[in-house]
């Protein structure tokens, strides 16, 4: 089955953030589609699973609402639906099922490798909707392919940083590069408001070499600064991944800032990696051998996590944040964080915990021996010189890292 991301956008369809609801209930999508609208969304209602894939051709949907409980199929078969249309927004869950049910829902559609950012159980709070559509998908100003391509191309899509940390000791050793969009009104629009025109345009080697660039020349600022640098991750998408000559032009963005390719990881998920094996496995072997360490992002949200961990030449691996923030109330995820953060280290590679949200979260990683986290818990994504003031200061007090050793 063919990508959502091939039929041309229209005029139309990108002012403002489509949001797709799937619910056999006219009434009650009805009820989301007026709520929805108000609040800035272009509204599409589909009652069956062949209205939802026909309207995700047609419009170019930010994000998804599913009922679980349809009456000829349910929300599982959307799950697998929009995998396999490769969508890439925020798919909301909805249903009057009881909590664990929903839960196992969630769980079902982020192994496809979908992005659930919200389960609502039914009746819920149409506000509350409304704002964790806005919270993931809303920017500023909406914009088109032609705009998102200038925006690239002049840097108001640029990297904003997200610290990483050691757990044991609460030094800055890292972060990710974060694609922003920053129009001169200041206000800061996330991702979901430009990745999918980006992917439907065709903007993706445009962006990244854009993020690169800019990251290098942080890089170069911070060390005429005075200030000690870090290793940046960027995000690499599947064309980079495969792409032959990425290498070379990655290099050269590098040698034109003299920047040394070690303070920069490139981070592939594994459908990036196994989108085409042999091209990928050529092009970032040649990464590690020209000095850019790799990280496997996103571990344990595919079907093949294993399979590509042991053919690609990664430094690194990432757990998912839907595993992350379960570890607190949820045995399985404990044993399944612990027992990656064992594989990691037994194939001599770092583990990075993402998503780390609060301090208990924070010390059960530690607890098990994970090497550095990232999350809100430690800060937000922040703009180039608010991140070189943080690397000044060297590390951050975070309440997880090992006491001193008494004397």
């Amino acid at each position: 089955m063919g990508s959502i991301m091939q039929t041309p956008p229209t005029d139309h369809h990108l002012r403002r953030p489509a949001v797709i609801v799937l619910d056999d209930d006219p009434d009650i999508a009805q009820v989301l589609r007026i709520r929805l609208e108000r609040d800035g969304f272009n509204v599409i209602t589909a009652p069956t699973l062949g209205e939802l894939e026909a309207a995700c051709r047609r419009a170019l949907p930010a994000a998804v609402v599913v009922d679980l409980n349809l009456g000829c199929h349910d929300g599982l078969q959307a799950s697998e639906l929009l995998a396999k249309l490769r969508f890439r927004g925020p798919v909301f869950l909805m249903s009057g099922s009881d909590e664990r049910v929903i839960g196992a829902a969630r769980r079902h559609g982020e192994t496809l490798g979908l992005s659930i950012p919200g389960i609502f159980h039914k009746p819920f709070s149409l506000s509350m909707l409304s704002a964790a559509i806005r919270a993931s998908v809303a920017v500023p100003d909406d914009p088109d392919a032609s705009s998102v391509a200038a925006d690239i191309k002049n840097g108001i899509i640029r990297p904003y940083f997200q610290v990483q940390v050691d757990l044991a000791t609460g030094k800055i050793v890292g972060a990710e590069a974060l694609a922003r969009r920053v129009p001169f009104s200041g206000a800061v629009g996330l991702p979901g408001g430009f990745l999918p025109i980006v992917e439907r345009a065709g903007l993706w080697c445009s962006l990244t070499e854009r993020i690169l660039a800019d990251t290098a020349k942080a890089i170069e600022h911070w060390r005429e600064s005075g200030i000690s640098p870090c290793k940046i991750s960027v995000n690499l998408a599947a064309v980079n991944a495969s792409d032959p000559d990425f290498g070379l032009t990655a290099a050269s963005i590098l040698n034109a800032r003299s920047v040394d390719p070690k303070w920069i990881s490139f981070e592939v998920t594994e459908q990036t990696a196994m989108s085409n094996t042999g091209a990928s496995l050529r092009a970032l072997t040649w990464l590690r051998i020209k000095g850019f360490d790799l990280s496997l992002d996103d571990f344990g949200t595919g079907f093949s996590s294993l399979s590509v961990l042991h053919a690609m030449p990664f430094c690194e691996l990432k757990i998912d944040r839907s595993f992350v923030q379960r570890i607190g109330n949820d045995r399985d995820a404990r044993v399944i964080v612990k027992t990656t953060i064992d594989l990691a280290h037994n194939l001599g590679l770092l583990c990075v915990a993402e998503g780390i949200e609060d301090e208990a979260t924070c010390a059960a990683l530690a607890q098990m021996g994970c090497d550095r986290g990232q999350g809100y818990l430690f800060g937000k994504a922040v703009d180039a010189a608010t991140f070189g003031n943080l690397l000044k200061s060297g590390a951050i007090d975070i309440p997880c890292k090992t006491p001193p050793a008494a004397t």
